[in-house]
């Protein structure tokens, strides 16, 4: 049975952009559920750690309102 992975925030270094993702499946979507480069500056080598509470609390409200 797929096993979604467990929320990460990923950081890119250079220019401070920060994306918390909370996966729904086991599918990784690019650009929605990871990132191989920053959306601002085009950074290749991003920084990724688990998500906060508070993090997931900001990224899970910000999916109702959309």
């Amino acid at each position: 049975m797929p096993i979604p992975p467990p929320p990460h925030t990923t950081i890119c270094p250079n220019c401070g952009w920060q994306r918390t993702s909370i996966p729904a499946s086991d599918v990784l979507r690019l650009n929605v559920d990871w990132f191989c480069r920053c959306p601002h500056c085009q950074h290749t080598e991003l920084e990724s750690r688990p998500a906060s509470r508070a993090e997931i609390m900001r990224e899970r409200l910000a999916q109702f309102f959309r």
